[in-house]
């Protein structure tokens, strides 16, 4: 029954997800959001691996995300993070606490949730402050003139290709995406809820600089970061995806007392 239950898990699927959990863990929540010009496939196999412990998974599909570059155009950093917010609410009324995971931009969203909601914790994974080309600050003025930029194709492996990303990017999200990083940058300082950091060394998107600088600058008493030497910027998909979701879980299960709790308490007095 087992080989059964493992055949028909759906990898590659641009459809947002939503698993009920199981004992322990069920009214623990994870809300996975995924990043930019990606989409929830990002997270299927971790999605995976958690349901499995019994946790509740809610993986968010952004607007403007997993249909179109020309969907995508029409939508900006707001649409992004209103459905985030909305998400967590409806996760947060399911679950008696919820662990916020995003990769990239939304790891980004997840550190501007983290200080607007009392997330029980955040898993923050390759997540820009530092980007390794200064092409974005170009989508300023470009975005007047052309409405997109193809991305270079690359080698990939099978596993990586499941994050089902669009091929081109619309210039206009940049110039969102950009204001966005701007303002959680100004943020990092209140957030406080327990952060497990992970970041790739072989980034070709996010300079390597963003995970020590997130590490540094938020206020959580509990913080994590940990570097793979192996790892491409799709750190879920990529060779040491295994390592990582050993370690993320590792981090779950150390959150044994529910972040929002202890801070109700403390307020209290």
């Amino acid at each position: 029954m087992e080989l059964v239950t493992i055949e028909s898990r759906i990898y590659k699927s641009t459809e947002p997800f939503f698993w009920s959990g199981s004992g322990d863990n069920q009214e623990t929540g994870i809300l996975m959001i995924h990043g930019f010009t990606g989409a929830p496939s990002e997270f299927r196999r971790i999605g995976y691996v958690l349901r499995d412990e019994g946790y509740t998974i809610q993986a968010v599909k952004l607007p403007g995300h997993g249909t179109s570059p020309e969907e995508m155009i029409r939508t900006g950093w707001t649409d992004w993070y209103g459905h985030v917010l909305e998400s967590y609410d409806e996760l947060a009324a399911k679950c008696k606490s919820v662990v916020v995971m995003g990769h990239s931009m939304g790891g980004l969203l997840a550190l501007k949730l983290a200080v607007e909601r009392r997330a029980a914790g955040v898993i923050s994974l390759a997540t820009p402050i530092f980007l390794t080309s200064r092409k974005s600050a170009l989508a300023v003025l470009l975005q007047y003139f052309i409405k997109y930029v193809a991305k270079k194709p690359k080698q990939i492996s099978t596993f990586l290709d499941e994050s089902c990303a669009y091929t081109k990017t619309p210039i206009r999200c940049v110039v969102s995406l950009r204001k966005l990083l701007k303002q959680v940058k100004s943020l990092l300082p209140q957030v406080e809820a327990p952060i497990w950091i992970g970041q790739g060394s072989k980034d070709g998107v996010v300079h390597q600089e963003s995970a020590a600088f997130l590490h540094k600058r938020i206020s959580s008493q509990v913080k994590e970061l940990r570097y793979y030497p192996e790892s491409s910027h799709g750190m879920l998909l990529d060779q040491e995806r295994e390592l990582i979701y050993a370690d993320i879980t590792a981090f779950i299960l150390s959150l044994k007392v529910a972040y929002y709790g202890v801070k109700e308490t403390s307020t209290a007095n």
